[in-house]
């Protein structure tokens, strides 16, 4: 029996999942700096001289709605906080991802921030971890040198990392942008799924030996918003199917 059948609704389940990150990372290259966006907003034009006034001497360019949640807070950092621990590939962040108070250093704008707050019932835990080796950085490493990447490390929470043999690459000729999947060794029920671009990395990781489930969101370059989840209750399926299945996951070949 093919994976796509036997599984088809884990898969799905998946896919949903990642995809949610996906959308985030292809929206990165816009000019706002932030993965979730929504088109730059621009200031009305200035009329010509000469042109008719509006009857108000102290007329200002008010932003619509929707534009305004999407512009970048003033107060927005980069970095905002400090690493507690470290390795040779991440540092990890001390800070509770889903005090609201945090979620506010962590979003760039009004619609990142409600999308945090409403998904804080519907997840276990939420970390900013900063990334000392991305894949992208891998791929420049494995093309200069010839030799073909096998694996890749990926943050998890607390200073845990989840290392992966890759079984699919989809690659750019740059091989700045792409996607991998595989599954963590030892682990056949695993899947491990990561797209980037250039510093950007979106990545879903579940492993139900290990109880594993976590999703990855690029926030700044070289930066991931690590998340687990509980999969009875993240994305249930129609039909009341969770991502958790008792069947064994394959790649499709």
């Amino acid at each position: 029996m093919s994976f796509l059948s036997k599984n088809g609704k884990a898969l799905a389940a998946l896919l949903l999942v990642l995809a949610i990150a996906l959308v985030a990372l292809r929206k990165s290259g816009q000019t706002i700096p932030t993965a979730f966006q929504t088109p730059p907003v621009t200031a009305a034009p200035t009329p010509a001289p000469g042109a008719p006034a509006t009857g108000k001497s102290n007329d200002t360019f008010q932003l619509p709605a929707a534009a305004a949640r999407a512009t970048t807070f003033a107060s927005f950092q980069a970095r905002p906080f400090a690493a507690t621990q470290t390795s040779d590939r991440n540092q990890w962040t001390g800070a509770d991802g889903k005090d609201t108070n945090i979620i506010r250093q962590l979003a760039h704008n009004e619609l990142e921030y409600q999308r945090m707050v409403e998904e804080n019932p519907r997840i276990l835990r939420r970390q900013l971890v900063y990334r000392k080796e991305t894949a992208a950085a891998v791929m420049e490493n494995s093309k200069a040198s010839g030799q073909p990447v096998t694996q890749l490390t990926l943050p998890g929470l607390d200073g845990q990392e989840v290392q992966f043999n890759i079984t699919r690459a989809n690659l750019e000729p740059s091989k700045q942008v792409g996607t991998f999947a595989g599954q963590i060794s030892n682990r056949p029920n695993s899947m491990v799924t990561l797209s980037f671009k250039f510093g950007r990395e979106a990545f879903t990781v579940i492993s139900p030996d290990d109880g594993i489930y976590l999703q990855g969101s690029p926030r700044e370059p070289g930066q991931v918003i690590v998340t687990s989840f509980n999969p009875d209750t993240y994305l249930p399926l129609p039909g009341g199917e969770s991502i958790k299945t008792t069947n064994t996951f394959k790649i499709a070949q």
